[in-house]
This record gives structure tokens, sequence and C-alpha cells, in this order.
């Protein structure tokens, strides 16, 4: 009796846990059905979700008609900024042209000219009007270019193919086998040898022209051959010839290049100063 009523005991107590179990799993099962049921209300079907997605990010949805005002809007700017070339018209375009080469020809062939010419008479006054030589207010050459002389009672300068004009410049370039240049120097040497200059007396530089046929100087020592002639026509004495020709011996160029010189004008000038004072 004992035996069966502890069997009893265990189970009823087997069917408790067992209902106990079962409880649980029913409480577990409908918080999970509770659960999604708030889920469900809470999260909106995949249609509808997908358009509340649409009306929440902006530039979607927005009218078809805005977007042709704007591109329409973007073109009037590109009109106004670019106009047609058509419209400004040819009489426009020559008027602008015309006033670029107007200012042009001023700036360039005017203004230019005009400033250089000034700095060129305030800075070098002489140099830039030619270094012209003048007496009794009267222009008579120029320092660097050489004229012809012929009376016995100037200094004679190098010879010159181009007879001294400075619109010709140039050397004929004689060779020293051409008969030309032969038949000159031997006529230079015949005049020499007359005036009692023996021809080794006399420089190579004296009977060939310059490079460019306008030198207008000579070697001191061909000035000194020609002073007997010059004192003879003018009755000054060879001593004051003498010094007038060192007065006006132009030394090296830096002490380095080139020859000493003597202008013939500049001589010239002082033999007719000294003449005209008696």
């Amino acid at each position: 009796m004992v035996d069966e009523n502890e069997e009893n005991k265990q189970g009823e107590e087997l069917e408790g846990e067992e209902t106990k179990g079962r409880g649980n799993e029913g409480e577990k099962k409908g918080e999970t059905e509770m659960a999604e049921e708030v889920e469900g209300k809470e999260k909106p079907p995949p249609s509808q979700a997908g358009e509340n997605l649409e009306e929440v990010e902006p530039g979607e949805g927005e009218p078809e008609e805005k977007e042709v005002k704007e591109e329409e809007a973007i073109e009037e700017e590109e009109e106004v900024s670019y106009p047609d070339t058509n419209e400004l018209g040819a009489s426009r375009m020559f008027a602008t042209g015309g006033r670029v080469l107007l200012i042009s020809i001023l700036l360039t062939s005017v203004l230019y000219v005009l400033a250089t010419t000034g700095i060129g008479n305030l800075a070098w006054h002489g140099p830039a009007r030619g270094n012209l030589v003048k007496l009794n207010g009267e222009v008579v050459g120029s320092k660097l270019i050489g004229q012809s002389f012929s009376s016995d009672k100037f200094f004679h300068p190098r010879p010159s193919s181009k007879n001294y004009d400075a619109m010709d410049s140039g050397s004929a370039n004689l060779s020293p086998e051409n008969e030309k240049l032969t038949r000159r120097v031997t006529n230079l040497l015949e005049e020499l040898e007359e005036e009692g200059v023996s021809p080794e007396e006399v420089p190579v530089s004296f009977v060939t022209e310059s490079g460019s046929a306008l030198d207008p100087h000579i070697v001191p020592e061909s000035a000194y051959l020609q002073v007997p002639r010059i004192s003879e026509a003018t009755g000054i004495d060879p001593e004051r010839l003498g010094e007038l020709i060192d007065e006006n011996t132009q030394g090296k160029f830096l002490g380095l290049y080139g020859l000493e010189r003597v202008n013939v004008l500049a001589m010239n000038i002082e033999i007719e100063k000294i003449l005209e004072s008696g």
C-alpha cells in the first residue's frame, strides 16, 4: 500500500512538472507571437516601405516640369554669355580694328621715335646728330666721314673708290695683284716723289683705302709727309704744322687697340683758322 501511494505521488509530481513545462512553452509562444504582431504593426509592407523611402529621399519625386524649366534657364544663360558674333556687326569690328591699328602706329612709329631721339639728343647731342663739324656757323662735314681735299694747302686723306659717299659705303676690295690697284698706288707714289717724299717713307695705309672707303683719319706719319707741301702753299711754319699734328693725334683705344691717328678735317679747319687770322 505504501508503494502504491508513493508511486501515485511520483506520478502526480511528474504530471505537474510536465504541465509546468507546457505552461512555460505556451507562455514563450505567446510572447513570440505578441512580438511578431508588434513588429508587423511597426513595419509597413515592402511596397509601402519603398514608397515611403521615395518620398523621403531629396531630389526624387520632383515634377518633370521643374527639370525642363531648369534646362531652359541654363540654355538661356549660355546664350547670354556667348552671343553670336554676327550680332556685333561688321562695322563695329572694323572700328575696333582701326582703333587698335591707330594706337599701334602712334606707339611704335611716333612716340617711340620721339622718345629715343629726345633721349639721344639730351645724353649724346653730338653723336646723335652725326658728329657734325661747323666752321663760321656752317656745317662743313662730319668727324666720322672723310672727304676729298685736293688743294695743296690742306692735308689729303686716304683714297676712296666711293668718293667718300656715305650712302655707298664699302671698299672696292681689290687684290694686291689687281691692275687697277697697282696703277692707283703707282700714281700716288709718283706725286709724293715729286714733292720730295721717297716711296719707302710712305705708309701703306696712305695709298690704300679703308674697308668702308670713308675713313676720316690718317696715321701721323702720313700727315708729316705732307708738311713740306702745305708749308710751301700756305706759308705756315713747318714746326707749327708739326705741332698741329701732335695736338690732333688720337691715341690707341684703351692704349691697346687700333693705331694712332689724326682727323684730316679737324686739322684742315685749324689751317683755315690760321690763314684767316693772318
